[in-house]
């Protein structure tokens, strides 16, 4: 069963907040309600709402009513793709809606309300944003480094696991993990932009957490990954000054003569998940 979308509703007006909540409740949306200015900012982070509607009154006491929005576009945990709606008292005049667009509002709507339209847009929004989300968790790639995240690296392993099997080729395994534990986000980003540096082209990268890292090395037999998990621990030791301790597993039944069969037909063959398996049981 679908969940159903959730919206921030801040508004000084306790009947009007009310009746907002009441239309969108119908609408089949889930709705928390502050009338804090002070508390938007930290719900909006904390509860990732898919829509975000805000009265201007509520920054009556600053002197740029456009503030608190600013603050919601530019914080790094409400994401770029949640429409901002901001509300205000009286009509919205065209220098209004100007410069709440400016400010990052999707729009800027006035008196007199008219909850119906309102409730259309927001879940025209609504969906736009839902959609994005999902392709994003369905992408492959981790944002912030530019590797394989733990969908894309499963599924590169699996191409390079078929590619070994018909080529009658080795495929290994490395799983790295810092030896003081777990890391902040900004330093595990940080080191996994510095494996990205080190790998190979032809190896299959990916961070599988926030600090842990799996490489599948086609051609590569144990000797050979032991040469590569030096070599990249070496140079992510250089780049950010991490210690680091691996695990490696070898496929090395690629040694028999080129197949022509799908991928793990040889009964004899490891598959990607069992090679992670053994290489993390391997760590030290």
């Amino acid at each position: 069963m679908a969940v159903e979308p959730l919206v921030l509703l801040a508004n000084a007006d306790k009947w009007l907040t009310e009746s907002i909540e009441s239309v969108l409740t119908q609408g089949g949306y889930r709705v928390i309600t502050t009338n804090k200015r002070q508390q938007v900012l930290e719900l909006a982070r904390r509860q990732q709402p898919d829509a975000i509607l805000v009265d201007l009154g509520l920054d009556q006491r600053a002197s740029d009513n456009l503030t608190l929005c600013r603050a919601l576009r530019a914080d790094g945990m409400v994401s770029r793709a949640t429409p901002i709606v901001l509300m205000t008292a009286g009509p919205a005049l065209r220098q209004q809606q100007i410069d709440a667009l400016r400010a990052g509002a999707w729009e800027l709507r006035g008196d007199p309300l008219d909850l119906e339209e309102l409730t259309l847009r927001i879940g025209v929004y609504v969906q736009g944003k839902l959609e994005l989300d999902r392709i994003h968790n369905e992408g492959l790639i981790d944002e912030a480094s530019g590797l394989y995240n733990e969908v894309g690296v499963t599924r590169r392993s699996s191409e390079l696991a078929a590619f070994t099997t018909r080529e009658g080729l080795p495929l290994a395994c490395a799983v790295f993990q810092p030896q003081d534990g777990v890391m902040g986000s900004g330093a595990a980003d940080r080191l996994a932009v510095a494996f990205r540096r080190a790998g190979r082209i032809s190896d299959a990268i990916g961070r599988m957490g926030p600090a842990e890292f799996a490489v599948f090395a086609p051609a590569t037999d144990e000797t050979g990954a032991e040469g590569m998990v030096q070599r990249i621990t070496d140079a992510v030791s250089s780049s950010v000054g991490v210690r680091l301790k691996s695990g490696i597993s070898a496929d090395s039944a690629g040694s028999r003569p080129p197949r022509s069969s799908a991928a793990y037909a040889d009964p004899h063959r490891l598959s990607p998940p069992v090679l992670l398996a053994r290489a993390r049981e391997a760590l030290h």
